[in-house]
């Protein structure tokens, strides 16, 4: 089967090139004329008017004609898919609508639900082909995805419709609805199922990723927001567009400064390297999970020392831990550890007395088998003195760290802190994040970017957490982070993801 593509314009929809559109929702004439000149004035492929906020759908068709001038060599997408929208136009009228906007040749597009009914799918296609315009029919879902093979028959069965593209969008809910429409959509491109252009979307925060690496995943086009919608179903422009600036080539940014543990693991260099997580409580539990990391031939480990049981300041735990410390060693040789004793306010899974987890860390990074060890920026001067003494006598990589679990602080803070912890002492300095919105997570990227690239010399680490938050987890590498945390227990989304899931990513997306 042979991709037709599309002409619009001065763009060819379905080619070689990624197509953008730029999204407007109207609720008035006014704002009409408004939007689309700052719409056409971003440069991209076109626009598309939504028209479910008019009350009167004529007033769309005033508009374009006044601005038809102004629309020269971009395309116009008019279209009537009013699904999600309390809109209170008849079939009747939208079909007018098409006709007269096409008769106008005003629009180079029509869009169309998919599957209202066939006498109005057939009398929309019948307006298209005698007015020399393009027919997108979609089918939006806002109560879940379904599964692979039923997103390929929806786009299929839009196709013998007369679709001359598809766009299908999906509300995501969470992380496996994402990696669904993932590989639907690379399925569609990569077995070329269908032969027109298509576009299968998701909806919401956690789709996020999707949208920003659209075009990786098979996707031949995709619409992006003048605004960022209140329902916060999607990202304004701007905001795709500072991510995709970041993460787009998928092209990690080296640190000036490398830490060299091995031939697998080059802190800083060009791999974002995969920490795995023990955070199991007895021995006998964190050897078996060790054992089972081992499986996944892994780069790092880091050992919450936080979990474990039993835990007091006798010589007995002591030695009890150091000795547990070397089986571990013994069973993932040549993988760096990054060993953590979190106090319970960062995270921490039990509080215990700083005078004990002092000591405690002093003495497992004694042995000389920690490659790394993390030091809570809020800890006393003298606690912080004191671990990292004991880090430069045993060759140990002092990581000094901070954790925002409920908020991204301003710009100015993100920075200060990291220059804080590099004051303190930090041979790598740590800072976790909680997106609560796109906003969170751009500012995020960009803000570790410019370090990144102005300020920072050596290895960092940083997060966004939360749902907009999974690219900078995932694909941390491009704005300047060095590792990021996996887990094999199956958790996925927020802090951490599983290696699963973060493998079935780098597939769909080719990174």
């Amino acid at each position: 089967m042979t991709k037709k593509m599309v002409q619009v314009k001065n763009t060819v929809v379905g080619g070689s090139d990624y197509t953008r559109f730029i999204t407007i929702a109207p609720s008035s004439a006014e704002e009409m004329k408004c939007q689309m000149k700052e719409a056409a004035a971003l440069g991209e492929a076109g626009i598309e008017i939504k028209v479910g906020n008019l009350t009167n759908i004529g007033d769309a068709l005033t508009v374009l004609k006044e601005c038809k001038d102004d629309m020269a060599g971009q395309a116009v997408i008019l279209n009537l898919d009013t699904t999600g929208y309390d809109a209170a136009a008849s079939d009747d009228e939208k079909l007018q609508a098409a006709e007269e906007a096409a008769k106008a040749g005003s629009v180079d597009i029509i869009g169309a639900e998919a599957f209202a009914s066939e006498t109005y799918v057939a009398a929309m296609k019948k307006i298209t082909v005698e007015g020399g315009v393009k027919l997108m029919l979609s089918y939006i879902n806002f109560d879940g995805i379904a599964a692979e093979d039923e997103i390929i028959h929806t786009a299929k069965a839009a196709q013998t419709k007369g679709a001359d593209m598809i766009y299908l969008a999906y509300m995501a809910k969470d992380d496996p609805d994402v990696i669904v429409l993932g590989y639907a959509a690379k399925k569609i491109a990569a077995d070329n199922l269908v032969s027109v252009p298509t576009c299968v979307f998701p909806m919401g925060e956690v789709g996020f990723q999707t949208r920003i690496l659209s075009e990786r995943c098979g996707n031949n086009f995709g619409f992006y927001h003048l605004a960022e919608p209140e329902d916060g179903l999607f990202e304004s422009y701007a905001q795709y567009r500072a991510m995709y600036e970041i993460y787009g080539g998928c092209k990690k940014i080296q640190s000036k400064v490398q830490f060299n543990m091995g031939e697998k693991h080059i802190m800083g260099g060009e791999r974002f390297i995969r920490c795995f997580m023990l955070k199991e409580r007895t021995k006998d539990d964190i050897l078996e999970a060790a054992r089972n990391v081992a499986r996944y031939n892994p780069e790092m480990v880091e050992w919450r020392v936080d979990y474990c049981l039993p835990m007091d300041n006798s010589k007995f735990t002591e030695d009890y831990w150091k000795n547990a410390l070397k089986e571990i060693k013994e069973i993932l040789p040549d993988v760096p550890m990054l060993m953590t004793f979190r106090v319970k306010k960062e995270g921490g899974k039990t509080w215990y007395p700083d005078a004990l987890r002092l000591k405690m860390a002093c003495a497992l990074v004694s042995t000389g088998l920690v490659e790394y060890c993390d030091c809570e920026i809020d800890n006393d001067i003298d606690y912080i003195n004191t671990l990292k003494d004991a880090c430069v006598k045993s060759n140990t990589k002092f990581v000094v760290s901070q954790h925002k679990w409920t908020e991204t602080p301003g710009n100015e803070e993100i920075a200060a802190t990291f220059r804080e912890c590099v004051e303190k002492g930090a041979d790598l300095p740590k800072f976790y994040l909680m997106a609560t919105n796109y906003d969170d997570a751009v500012r995020t990227s960009v803000v570790t970017k410019k370090l990144r690239e102005e300020e920072l010399d050596m290895p960092i680490i940083i997060c966004a957490m939360g749902d907009t938050g999974l690219i900078t987890r995932t694909l941390g590498g491009c704005m300047g982070a060095d590792f990021e945390f996996i887990d094999v227990t199956g958790i996925k989304g927020g802090e951490e993801e599983d290696v699963r899931y973060v493998d079935q990513l780098a597939e769909i997306f080719g990174y």
